[in-house]
């Protein structure tokens, strides 16, 4: 018999050891169950478990990132089909939308009895490739992966090649078949898709050509310069150049062919050849082909031959652009291109080498019979123009240049044609000019003078001189009329006729009617306080729209007054279209700046432009005065526009008074202010206190 207190040790012993055993099995099952876990954490693709019941028992990082916007569910325990059904309210699935029920039974029916692999779109615009695996005994085990990527690209392959328009096909080099073929080897060789689909590739080859073309299909084949004689439905044979790429498509090795038709290629090559020497709208040769063409026509040119380059700007074209629209002006240019081919000798090319320009390079004519020519052409655009109803004047002006008279060299050829013409529109449009030397020397002196001003400008050799406008009545100074000198180091004082239209042309206007502006108010300051400082403003600075700022500027700068300036303009300045003019010349006269209206009578529509703008003064241009002993017209013209003056309230100035019989004649008519040199001419600061006194 066993003595209890025997049996009671034997009894916790074996307690122990089935605690031990317990303990030992948890800790192995833990260890199992972290070495799963980290197995599927290191997985790429997304893993989930599920028990029996469709329950979610584990899953790994990739899988809860994949369905991100359903985390939360994501709990052991939880039903699967639970969470999709909570899914689907929130929108996650777009494929289940309008037949959420339906989408349901699919996807549960798919989870019974997995094996198939299936894709699914999230709202968040990606794809999961979901295969499932039943687990005898322990539920199901499911992977996702993400296939984004890899259905873009397939996209991307269908596209690229079914909407291809090179005609392309995909080759089977193990059973010699087109598997497929896009609509433009459809449209190509005359068959339907669903046709060349199964079609043996060597129908599509000569007979002498499809040993040849079987093991070109079957590999890597990118020879652009071999033809290959190919063969429409129909029985037509055309020439192609044929690449491939081998590749690999599921389970056979492929080929892409893509077909290039050397027919069209060609015709486009043409094409591209044709548009890249000559004018898309007239068609006629462009700049780079007449370049080319001139140096042909010199480097071939016999020792009695002559080659002559002629450059044509068209006159007006660029205000009837502005006017009627770029259409319009599309019209005109190809009606005097027309109209310019008929004039010119059959061997003669005629070229459009910009906007309004055109250019005629004659080969085997002379001097005499290319500037007749060029007077033919002057005519026949000088005639009317019928373009969209409307009739339109233009007109040419030419300029002509021949060799071996002027130049061999081409580019030296055209420079001295473009000095002719410049030269031509300078003196009278509508005419023709043949180069001269002294047009290269004026032009290499006016180069000289661009650059000279540049230095001058920066170096202060600009000096502002003034001219004094007298009353007639009292012979008192009440104005200064500020005029510009440059006061060159070696050529002396230049006269402003010849650099303010240089500075124009260079951009200099604005930064050189600041200096004026500045200079002619820091100047009055000095002066009695009655007296009065005119500077003259440019079209050029009114187009910038910096003028008021500048005016402002100067004013405070200087500390003169806004009632003692005065600015004159031109007619030129009120012909600039838009509001711009008007609202500035109006803003100037709000600040008391007196607006003053110079060389009035000579141009257009000075009568109207007196009662659209503030004018506070008119000046009589100095060649009515001029005139007024001999023109009794001129005598009329001054007597009227003293009394219009006299009538609007406006100061009446004559320019050009230099005798006292002109100032007598004034001084009786009524006029205001005479300036001239009977009253002085123009001198520097410093020479106006003894004019001061004389006029005192």
């Amino acid at each position: 018999m066993h003595h209890p207190l025997f049996e009671e040790r034997s009894g916790r012993a074996a307690a122990e050891q089935v605690r031990q055993s317990l303990e030992f099995a948890l800790q192995a099952a833990s260890q199992a169950e972290k070495r799963l876990r980290e197995g599927i954490e290191a997985l790429p693709q997304g893993i989930v478990f599920l028990d029996e019941e469709g329950r979610y028992i584990l899953w790994n990082e990739k899988y809860a990132e994949i369905y991100s916007r359903s985390a939360d569910l994501l709990k052991p325990g939880v039903k699967l089909i639970d969470a999709l059904r909570t899914g689907l309210e929130r929108g996650d699935y777009p494929d289940a939308t309008g037949r959420e029920e339906e989408w349901l039974a699919e996807r549960l029916e798919r989870l019974m009895e997995p094996g198939t692999r299936h894709e699914q779109w999230l709202s968040n615009g990606r794809c999961i490739m979901i295969e499932e695996r039943k687990i005898e005994g322990c539920g199901t085990i499911g992977i996702r992966v993400d296939i984004t990527d890899l259905k873009q690209k397939e996209e991307n392959y269908r596209l690229l090649f079914e909407r291809n328009p090179l005609p392309m096909l995909v080759y089977d080099a193990k059973s010699g078949l087109i598997r497929s073929a896009n609509e433009a080897a459809s449209a190509f060789f005359g068959y339907s898709q669903d046709q060349l689909a199964g079609l043996p590739a060597s129908v599509l080859f000569p007979e002498v050509l499809k040993s040849q073309a079987r093991e070109m299909l079957a590999a890597d084949h990118s020879d652009t310069d071999n033809c290959w004689k190919m063969l429409r439905r129909d029985g037509s044979s055309i020439e192609a150049v044929i690449t491939t790429r081998l590749s690999q498509l599921e389970s056979y090795a492929e080929t892409i062919v893509s077909i290039f038709d050397i027919t069209e290629r060609r015709r486009i090559e043409q094409q591209l050849t044709h548009m890249a020497r000559h004018d898309e709208l007239t068609g006629l040769a462009n700049r780079a082909f007449c370049r080319e063409h001139l140096h042909e026509a010199l480097d071939n040119a016999g020792p009695g031959d002559t080659v002559t380059i002629a450059l044509v700007d068209l006159d007006h074209f660029k205000a009837i652009n502005e006017t009627y629209g770029y259409r319009f002006g599309d019209s005109l240019l190809t009606e005097a291109a027309s109209r310019m081919l008929k004039e010119i000798p059959p061997d003669t090319l005629l070229s459009r080498i910009g906007g309004d320009e055109f250019a005629i390079v004659f080969r085997h004519s002379s001097i005499t019979q290319a500037e007749l020519v060029a007077k033919a052409i002057i005519g026949t655009l000088s005639e009317p123009f019928f373009v969209c109803g409307h009739v339109i004047h233009i007109g040419a002006t030419i300029g002509l240049a021949s060799s071996p008279r002027d130049s061999r060299d081409a580019e030296t050829l055209a420079r001295y044609a473009d000095l002719a013409l410049y030269t031509a529109k300078g003196e009278q449009r509508g005419t023709c000019r043949s180069f001269e030397t002294q047009m290269n020397t004026a032009a290499q002196e006016k180069s000289q003078l661009e650059k000279d001003l540049r230095v001058g400008l920066r170096q202060g050799e600009l000096e502002v001189h003034y001219q004094p406008l007298v009353n007639l009545s009292t012979g008192e100074i009440e104005c200064y009329e500020a005029l510009l000198r440059w006061n060159h180091p070696t050529r002396g004082l230049v006269p402003p006729d010849v650099f303010v239209q240089i500075a124009e042309e260079m951009g200099l206007i604005d930064q050189i009617g600041r200096f004026v502006l500045h200079q002619a108010c820091t100047d009055a300051i000095g002066w009695p306080r009655h007296v009065k400082v005119a500077v003259n403003v440019s079209p050029l600075q009114f187009r910038s729209g910096n003028l008021l700022s500048t005016v402002i500027n100067a004013l405070s700068s200087s500390g003169l007054s806004a009632d003692r300036l005065e600015l004159e303009i031109t007619e030129a300045v009120l012909m600039e279209q838009g509001p711009r003019p008007a609202a500035i010349i109006r803003n100037l006269r709000a600040f008391g700046i007196g607006i003053s209206l110079d060389d009035f009578g000579t141009g257009y529509s000075s009568l109207s432009y007196l009662l659209n703008y503030p004018f506070t003064k008119i000046k009589i241009d100095k060649s009515f005065i001029r005139n007024l002993h001999n023109e009794a017209s001129s005598r009329a013209v001054i007597r009227a526009v003293i009394g219009l003056g006299r009538s609007l309230g406006l100061t009446v100035a004559a320019e050009g008074v230099e005798n006292e019989i002109e100032r007598d004649y004034l001084r009786e008519e009524g006029c205001t202010q005479g300036q001239g040199y009977l009253f002085g001419k123009p001198k520097p600061p410093g020479g106006l206190i003894a004019l001061h006194s004389r006029a005192a």
